[in-house]
């Protein structure tokens, strides 16, 4: 078969990265213009773009040009792919996200173009989850087309561990041609010395370079002379070839730039933070609509140097956070309107000095944490509130801590009001603050005290630079932070806190371990006054398992980074004067809300919300707590240092402790949720029901715990949309008591009704 070269021209477009939103919107419009100017000139030339966001900016600011686009589109010589609001990171993103990429961002492209995306488009993130094909079907798409990667074949057909498959075009070179001419060149014979007999180039500038370059054009007229080449769009190179037999792969893609994983904490928790809001809006019953513009702005920030962290400060400062922000903002606000909604039909005259209202948003019964900062005796009646008491006048437990502030208003005391309480699938309850006379017990320190013994600080060398170039494991160890004090810092009916304070050079750091009564894991909050510089600090967990395997959450999939045949009974070494079997190491990979060990029936594990990389060594399971590195510092240029270090000064981290005896790993994204995502309180008064209606919200009772609910909402035609994911075997479950459904081993299903 004679070769054949497919030109896909393209311009791959950060809104985002060196340069602030608006830069990155003025070199959309000048590529836009400069693209159609050059296609008018070629007629046989066509453009291939993704990105929704890039299209809706298109159309608010420049119908003219739009419509241009419209035309060229209707002639298929414009070809949208990607079907999301941005090509999204997709090795740390949520499953949430990336569905709500395509729910908003496939919609409107068909809306304005009559369009049905089926080509995912994500050619630059740091690495592609292993369950991302699963989310790619689900979202309607057949094909995927992508970078970064490992050592995959050009073409194939990738597949989740559910048997959802996409056929994927890994490309081979780089997608696009702006390095000069030498690039080009090189690029253009590599491509027909490959052993494929049909081959995608991808060609043209990207970023602020216009997206064609006439010089460059003309290489390819010439070239077009000698060799069979054709301009092209992807849906006409993946017709060409879908005859082709194709090598299966499964799992993840990558990983690509490890040390992603973990700068820019503070990014990786205001978006953890709002996502978060946005999924507990929906399932108090807030409609698409209102919240639309608020998931597209969430999908813009989990663009691949967004999340990621490697943007510029000033991008940071003045667009991602504020964006950021206002999703969460709007999020609140309509969690506090459904809320107070529901608080206004409840008959709370028994709260004579005021009282919590709690509301559980997971489809299965959980322990909600209650933590309120308050007044302790607002009405000076000379004791403080010890205890909630329902409407029927049944008891528990509530404990003063210290308040944030060690300011009290008036003089009174003030505190962070806490108690435990349990609630109902998707369900509420209510209490009265009361002084009771009923003495509860006290939690003690004894399985704090035990834990901490079991952690440690490490620190590693560390100069990869913002994206960790060359890295593959942190292993040039500096030393580990010094234990300098620890301090049983609070005991109570509710909780206890055990304070470790530890030191390492001019830093500082604190670990409050929590220790919530009626709740098995152990909450670990961390307060880092960091001041060094080319490091990287790792809490270490000796948990004492024997031989177990290791696992990280991901996108819509758990991954076993190190099973059972990394141990090899004959490797041995001398350790403390004896022999002892060699341990194997795990490199540094991601982690989604999760990392575990498993070994027989016992699980280790650490949840956490914002904190996505972890790695095994020594038999120590470490989780990746921070990397000061520059802003945007990029291997091989020289490092620029005026805008400082990210992640240097005060700071906080929070995560949970776990450890189990007979779960199953596929339950372990349940307990994760269940502590990851806690339910909602608000303060209320003393009032009559007001008898009006209520906006409806989700009631679904789900019990099995292998099932996870990824996203729950009522969609533009107000119908309850949920997608479901199946942590383990085939299971068949009575939705909503109304209908049964199968779910296939690690599947995703969407459900509407």
């Amino acid at each position: 078969m004679k070769k054949k070269l497919y030109i896909i021209c393209n311009s791959h477009l950060d809104p985002i990265w060196l340069w602030n939103r608006s830069s990155g919107k003025s070199a959309w419009l000048n590529t836009m213009h400069s693209v159609i100017r050059i296609m008018d000139e070629n007629p046989d030339l066509k453009f291939t773009c993704s990105s929704t966001a890039l299209y809706r900016f298109i159309e608010e600011i420049d119908l003219a040009l739009f419509k241009r686009i419209a035309a060229l589109v209707k002639k298929k010589r414009w070809e949208i792919v990607g079907g999301w609001e941005v090509q999204s990171d997709v090795i740390l993103s949520r499953p949430q996200t990336l569905i709500h990429q395509a729910l908003s961002g496939k919609k409107y492209i068909y809306d304005r173009f009559g369009v049905d995306v089926k080509i995912g488009y994500c050619v630059d993130s740091f690495g592609h989850a292993a369950g991302l094909p699963k989310i790619l079907q689900a979202s309607g798409f057949t094909q995927y087309v992508y970078m970064r990667g490992g050592n995959e074949p050009g073409i194939f057909n990738w597949q989740a561990d559910d048997g959802s498959s996409v056929t994927a075009l890994h490309i081979l070179n780089s997608y696009g041609t702006g390095a000069g001419m030498d690039f080009l060149k090189t690029a253009f014979f590599q491509h027909l010395n490959s052993p494929l007999e049909h081959q995608a180039m991808f060609f043209g500038m990207g970023d602020h370079g216009g997206g064609i370059s006439r010089k460059e054009l003309a290489f390819i007229r010439e070239m077009q002379k000698e060799y069979d080449i054709v301009f092209s769009t992807l849906g006409e190179y993946f017709q060409a070839v879908k005859d082709l037999p194709l090598e299966n792969f499964s799992g993840e893609l990558g990983p690509v730039f490890r040390g992603c994983y973990s700068n820019c904490h503070e990014v990786k928790r205001k978006i953890a933070r709002a996502a978060g809001k946005l999924l507990t809006a929906e399932r108090l019953g807030v409609k698409a609509d209102e919240l639309s513009e608020s998931w597209q702005e969430l999908c813009f920030h989990h663009f691949h140097d967004i999340l990621p962290g490697t943007s510029i400060r000033d991008a940071f400062e003045k667009d991602i956070f504020p964006g950021i922000g206002s999703v969460e903002n709007r999020a609140v606000s309509l969690i506090d309107r459904q809320l107070f909604r529901r608080t206004a039909q409840l008959d709370t005259i028994y709260m004579k000095e005021g009282g919590i209202y709690c509301w559980n948003p997971h489809p299965f019964a959980n322990k909600n944490i209650v933590c309120l900062e308050g007044f302790g005796d607002p009405n000076r009646n000379g004791a403080n509130f010890n205890a909630l008491r329902d409407d029927s006048g049944n008891e528990l437990p509530l404990q003063i801590l210290p308040a944030t502030t060690g300011y009290g208003p008036c003089g009174v005391v003030w505190g962070r009001l806490t108690a435990v309480v349990d609630l109902p699938p998707m369900g509420e309850k209510h209490f009265a603050y009361v002084v009771s006379e009923r003495v509860f017990p006290n939690v003690g320190f004894q399985r704090t005290g035990k834990l901490l013994k079991k952690l440690s600080l490490e620190v590693f060398f560390d100069d990869s630079r913002t994206w960790g170039f060359g890295l593959t494991r942190f292993d040039a160890r500096l030393g580990k932070m010094e234990l300098i004090g620890v301090r049983e810092y609070a005991d109570g009916p509710v909780c206890s806190i055990l304070r470790a304070v530890y030191r390492y050079g001019n830093s500082e750091l604190r670990i409050d371990l929590y220790d919530y009564a009626g709740i098995s894991e152990i909450g670990v909050k961390i307060r880092l006054d960091w001041l060094e510089a080319n490091c990287c600090l790792k809490l270490a967990w000796d948990h004492a398992l024997s031989r177990p395997e290791f696992f990280t959450g991901s996108s819509a999939a758990a991954v076993c980074r190190m099973g059972k045949e990394a141990y090899n009974w004959e490797a041995c070494e001398w350790l403390d004067g004896k022999i002892v079997e060699k341990l194997p190491d795990c490199d540094e990979y991601s982690m989604i809300d999760w990392c575990a060990v498993k070994s027989g029936e016992k699980i280790a594990a650490f949840f956490a919300p914002d904190l996505h990389s972890c790695d095994y060594s020594g038999n120590r399971m470490r989780l990746t707590l921070n990397r000061p590195v520059y802003y945007a510092d990029h291997a091989p240029f020289t490092t620029c240092d005026e805008s400082g270090r990210m992640d240097m000064g005060v700071s906080e981290r929070r995560l949970w402790i776990a450890e189990y005896d007979n779960v199953p790993l596929a339950e372990l994204p349940h307990y994760a949720e269940a502590r990851l995502l806690n339910g909602e309180t608000r303060e209320i008064t003393a009032h009559e029901a007001s008898g009006e209606k209520v906006d409806s919200a989700f009631q679904l009772e789900i019990p099995w715990k292998q099932i996870s609910i990824l996203e729950m909402r009522f969609n533009e035609e107000g119908q309850s949309e949920i997608y479901l994911y199946n942590n383990g075997e085939e299971i068949s479950i009575d939705l909503a008591q109304t209908r049964k459904i199968v779910i296939p081993a690690h599947a995703l299903k969407k459900i509407v009704w």
